[in-house]
């Protein structure tokens, strides 16, 4: 058994005994969420974490989650737990690209990792140790990678996008690095937006088309039954990474134990949110297929284009960062390309049943 797998184990075995003997809570924290309360997102994202800490631990943790919006703007969650006046959030770190470039390799970005590759070189290439002290470092927190989203749809779209021509001017609700690329390279015109404005966005035509999630989780939201084309494949975000984080103080404070059970918590998370969304997406395929929406798959070049774009914006910032002194984006941009080098030259030795 691998040395997670043990931690895993005894994580798991410590709950069962305490199941029998559920005490009142020790410590009691709310949560701020970028999600909406009751949706498939906060129920496997959120709940599915913050019901894992209350089991492991025997109730001496509960954590109560709002949706977005009630305790922080989803834009500020990130702002209301440095600032104390939440006790933990969730959120993803696309959101801090604009103040730190390196934030989009743990949130995704265009060329980088997809979910596999990303959760080996996280848990046993180094990125864990990175990402923890670069939280730390910057914003006094602990950090949790604690969600895992499959590749997104490119576009709900109303216009159909095949080459780099097709994205001049072309009006796309996103986030995070893509956002800068998009505007950059292609000359595109980006919208960020958060989640509640997105649906009337789209249907009153104020944006060309939108990405959000994979096909599983945009289904239910509906996109696809306001915009004709369903635009693939998304290359603009091949994996969608979240995080939740608290005070690191606060954190530091914690037994021992309950700092274990938080971050096996967190783990597990990350393994039951990939696999949820990565069956929901077979099924959601299924329902765009045979609906009348018109599926559009990006020429090969376009494809290409774009993860060139979004590795050496990647490269640009962190050259750009180490020139004024600060060679962390560097430091850490080297393991993520070396590891997804790596991978890519190995990877061919796996085998997939495709048609």
């Amino acid at each position: 058994m691998t040395r997670i797998g043990e931690r895993i184990l005894a994580a798991c075995s410590a709950a069962a005994l305490l199941f029998g003997s559920a005490q009142a809570a020790e410590y009691e924290w709310k949560m701020a969420t970028i999600a909406p309360e009751n949706s498939f997102v906060f129920d496997i994202f959120v709940k599915g974490f913050t019901d894992r800490v209350r089991d492991y631990s025997g109730g001496r943790i509960e954590i109560t989650p709002y949706g977005a919006g009630i305790l922080a703007h989803p834009f500020k969650v990130y702002d209301a737990v440095q600032e104390g006046t939440v006790d933990i959030g969730w959120s993803s770190a696309g959101f801090l690209v604009n103040a730190d470039p390196t934030n989009a390799m743990f949130s995704g970005f265009p060329g980088g990792m997809g979910p596999e590759p990303f959760m080996h070189w996280y848990y046993n290439g180094g990125g864990q140790q990175m990402y923890e002290q670069l939280r730390r470092d910057d914003m006094g927190l602990q950090g949790f990678y604690s969600g895992q989203g499959t590749t997104e749809i490119f576009a709900h779209s109303h216009k159909p996008v095949r080459t780099a021509e097709d994205l001049k001017g072309y009006k796309h609700r996103t986030s995070g690095a893509w956002a800068a690329i998009l505007k950059d390279s292609f000359g595109g015109a980006p919208t960020v937006t958060e989640f509640g404005e997105i649906y009337g966005m789209l249907q009153r035509k104020a944006i060309d088309g939108v990405e959000y999630a994979g096909p599983g989780g945009n289904l239910a939201l509906g996109y696809h039954e306001v915009a004709k084309y369903i635009i693939l494949p998304g290359v603009h975000q091949p994996g969608t990474m979240t995080e939740i984080f608290m005070d690191a103080d606060t954190f530091d404070a914690l037994p021992q134990d309950l700092q274990h059970i938080m971050k096996e918590a967190a783990k597990m998370t990350v393994m039951n949110t990939y696999l949820a969304l990565g069956n929901q997406d077979q099924e959601a395929m299924e329902v765009y297929r045979g609906g009348k929406n018109e599926i559009v798959m990006m020429e090969p070049a376009l494809v290409d284009q774009i993860k060139s774009a979004g590795r050496g914006w990647i490269a640009a910032n962190a050259e750009t960062r180490a020139a004024g002194g600060d060679a962390r984006m560097s430091d850490i941009w080297e393991s993520y390309r070396a590891y997804q080098d790596n991978w890519a030259r190995n990877a061919f030795t796996r085998t997939w049943d495709m048609e």
